[in-house]
């Protein structure tokens, strides 16, 4: 009996990864049966997955860091993640092999499993950085409400820490989340000037930044705190409105960004699935795949230069 080639592929590399975990488990096993450590307790997956690509991540983590990007840490929590570096290398991990399979499974030994197991290597770093675009947004959205909670707080004579609890306390996601646990780190000790830094971290935005600046100023030199906010206020309100004027006249070239993009790929899918026969050279020969990508990068080159048109500056 003739089997398919991505069966005789397929089935060794599934065995080698049941071999794999059969024998860590073995290993866990004889290390928590030994008489000298009778009381470890067993390791759970989240502690095997830290052990295993925690090395891996703290040097990805140091490199970044010394390119001057942003740590995994720092882009996780950004993104607003409660996970680990080292769950995200596995997720990342988890997806090219997912991609590959599914493409070996679907097309055989071909270009076929590359091409999906980059899109699972892409995909993972596209998802946080959309999440930190989304909750970005929604944070400075919320950072005039936020300014004036914590001017009428110091206008009532709190101190500066207390003001900051008040608005973890009345003010709603992520705005709430991220003052909470800057108010958590003043009351452990840690300075307002250190606790305000990490929240920079964790938050990328310009608007942020003004009102830090000023806040560690009032707590160095002192002055009229919630006069200044105030101020700061009024022009994040004007800039704000200002740009959803804009976001209104570009409404059009957006659309018109989204529906060029997804037009061809729903086209291509529709194909593919409806009339496999007549899509078929595009996915079976060198030609077609040349083709796909030189679609692919006309496509990505619109929408960019759309993008670049109606990009709205912070």
């Amino acid at each position: 009996m003739n089997l398919p080639p991505q069966v005789i592929v397929a089935v060794p590399m599934a065995a080698a990864i049941i071999v794999f975990f059969w024998s860590l488990d073995k290993i866990r096993k004889e290390r928590i049966a030994r008489p000298l450590a009778p009381s470890v307790p067993r390791a759970t997956p989240r502690e095997l997955v830290e052990r295993l690509l925690r090395p891996a991540a703290e040097t990805l983590s140091e490199r970044r860091r010394t390119s001057g990007k942003p740590t995994l840490t720092e882009d996780l929590a950004r993104a607003g993640l409660n996970i680990t570096p080292a769950e995200y290398l596995l997720i990342r991990i988890g997806a090219v092999a997912l991609g590959a399979l599914v493409g070996l499974f679907r097309f055989g030994i071909s270009v076929g499993p590359l091409i999906l197991g980059l899109v699972g290597f892409i995909a993972p770093p596209l998802v946080v950085a959309f999440l930190q675009r989304r909750r970005q947004t929604m944070f400075n959205e919320q950072l005039t409400g936020m300014l004036q909670l914590l001017s009428n707080s110091l206008k009532t004579g709190y101190a500066i820490d207390r003001a900051l609890e008040t608005v973890a306390a009345k003010s709603a996601p992520p705005v709430s989340t991220e003052f909470e646990r800057v108010a958590t780190e003043i009351t452990l000790g840690t300075s307002v000037e250190e606790a305000l830094s990490a929240l920079l971290l964790r938050i990328n935005s310009p608007d942020l930044e003004y009102i830090v600046t000023a806040i560690l100023l009032h707590t160095r030199v002192g002055g009229n705190l919630a006069e200044v906010l105030d101020n700061i206020s009024d022009t994040l309100r004007d800039r704000l409105q200002t740009k959803r004027d804009m976001s209104v006249l570009t409404a059009q070239s957006r659309a018109s960004a989204t529906i060029i993009t997804g037009l061809p790929i729903l086209l291509a899918l529709g194909l593919y699935i409806f009339v496999p026969g007549y899509f078929a050279p595009m996915t079976s020969t060198v030609i077609g795949y040349v083709l796909l990508g030189i679609a692919a990068f006309f496509v990505l080159i619109g929408n960019l230069i759309i993008q670049r048109m109606t990009a709205l500056e912070a």
